[in-house]
């Protein structure tokens, strides 16, 4: 049975030409809890695909230089069978007939209601029977994703919300370098106008972890970002 927090844990990328749309689908994706990351073409969503692993794609049918139709059968083709939702502005039968031969999983017709869509990933995830990581241990430290902890040596370690948030966005994206910007997104979103001014407190908030935890917990990698290995 599948709870809320197996649905939040969800890495999606967002592929959407529209700038409104697409940061709309991510900022509403990121407040209910889903990892969520954007591309603007194909070419972007390609080096995306190539270097992280995605539970979900929302796909722009109409988008330019490659539409969505060409791109998902080079997706395909690489052996690639992360499930698609098609966002598509043709409600035609014919149309939907053609998404589903594409080895679409699904897809809706825009105007949508965001709260559709969030139901639209939810059934995927379902009729997919995915597999969930509840709890992710690295060296004598574990995550518990589920009742939002960490243990050290088995004994909790006192966070606030925003440091845990931190560890668990590096620690589901392990071994793949986060920069501040993506980390300021997904753990402030709330005040995504002020990234610039949040850089500050974000390098405050990783020292203090370290401090609790270990200094070698999480790795600065200068001019890229962050990273837990």
């Amino acid at each position: 049975m599948y709870n809320n927090f197996l649905f939040e844990n969800m890495k999606i990328l967002i592929i959407e030409d529209n700038p409104k749309i697409r940061e709309n689908i991510s900022k509403y994706l990121k407040i209910v809890w889903y990892v969520a990351e954007t591309a603007i073409n194909w070419l972007d969503a390609f080096e995306k695909i190539r270097y992280n692993i995605y539970d979900i794609i929302i796909l722009d049918i109409n988008m330019p230089i490659m539409n969505g139709r060409e791109f998902i059968v080079k997706l395909r083709k690489q052996g690639n069978n992360i499930p698609v939702i098609a966002l598509t502005s043709n409600s035609m039968l014919d149309d939907k007939v053609e998404m589903f031969d594409l080895w679409v999983d699904d897809y809706i017709t825009k105007p949508f209601e965001l709260k559709e869509l969030e139901l639209r990933i939810k059934s995927i995830a379902r009729r997919k029977n995915m597999e969930f990581q509840e709890i992710i241990n690295i060296w004598e430290i574990e995550i518990n994703l589920s009742k939002h902890k960490v243990f050290l040596k088995k004994e909790e370690i006192e966070l606030s919300n925003k440091e845990y948030l931190i560890i668990e966005f590096l620690s589901i994206n392990r071994w793949y370098p986060k920069s501040k910007v993506q980390i300021l997104e997904h753990v402030w979103w709330e005040q995504e106008e002020n990234l610039n001014l949040s850089s500050v407190t974000l390098e405050a908030h990783i020292s203090v972890i370290r401090k609790k935890i270990s200094k070698t917990f999480i790795k600065t990698i200068k001019g890229v970002g962050y990273i837990i290995e």
